[in-house]
């Protein structure tokens, strides 16, 4: 696989327009993430692969020789096995269509990789749903404190990778954050990857004994109403066997658009 200088990444745009889960990929090309994009030939590319660093590869065309699945083998354990193993990631997923074959290709034999098939979905917001929805009341919310804060796109440890842009290092998005005194039990975010007025909205609650108290849904109100404000639309995307994650999203107004595959490779010895 060939990799592209920041300047030809629009060679690959047309691979990853018009599908919400590709907006990550979105993202990278128009240089609002840190990634890397390539593609199996430089003239009329029929495989691109745009690489959003420390979380996924977005993957979109088809294989038409063997000599593409040899090039995507060498990809994958040439430049992202070793790129996890600098930053001691045991693993890494494959956004891409649900075609026969990639399952041919990887859930095949893979040396030192362990593969898993599954789908997500990515929703998008019903505006008129969430107006009705928006309304989160309980007494268990009473002492809680909610932040509005800034929330770094990159763990510090993927500073070190050489191809990282500075201007990433200390990039931030918006965030909301519930705490009780010092202790913080929800962040809600615009995780980084931003294309147009879309991003992607993530909501965690930490401790077990803490979820199903409306935390998730308070942050997740607080963080869309800010953004809305200034006509960001957010996007919702979880796997299919995440059920509590997928009614928080229909009860927040959000709707399944689409659904595709994920490979999770896990990296073995």
């Amino acid at each position: 696989m060939i990799e592209l200088k920041l300047n030809d990444y629009y060679l690959v745009e047309s691979f990853f327009t018009e599908k919400k889960q590709y907006i990550p990929a979105l993202s990278v090309i128009h240089g609002n993430y840190p990634g890397r994009v390539f593609v199996n030939q430089v003239h009329k590319p029929n495989i691109a692969i745009v690489w959003a660093t420390g979380r996924w590869i977005y993957l979109e065309g088809n294989t038409k020789s063997d000599k593409d699945q040899v090039e995507l083998n060498s990809f994958i354990s040439d430049v992202v096995v070793p790129d996890c193993k600098q930053l001691n990631t045991s693993w890494f997923e494959i956004y891409t269509a649900d075609v026969e074959c990639w399952d041919i290709l990887f859930l095949g034999e893979l040396h030192l990789l362990k593969v898993d098939k599954h789908y997500e979905s990515v929703y998008t917001l019903n505006l008129e749903k969430y107006i009705e929805n928006n309304n989160v009341t309980s007494s268990s919310l009473d002492d809680i404190k909610i932040n509005l804060c800034e929330h770094e796109i990159l763990p510090r440890k993927f500073s070190d990778l050489s191809y990282v842009d500075q201007k990433f290092k200390t990039k931030t998005c918006p965030a909301v954050e519930i705490r009780n005194a010092n202790e913080l039990i929800t962040i809600c975010r615009n995780n980084g990857f931003v294309f147009l007025n879309e991003y992607f909205i993530d909501v965690d609650t930490f401790a077990e004994e803490q979820r199903g108290r409306g935390y998730a849904s308070l942050a997740a109100i607080r963080l869309i109403d800010h953004l809305l404000k200034n006509r960001m639309i957010p996007l919702w995307e979880t796997t299919h066997q995440n059920v509590p994650s997928h009614n928080l999203a229909l009860k927040l107004g959000f709707e399944v658009k689409d659904s595709y595959p994920v490979y999770a490779f896990r990296l073995e010895g």
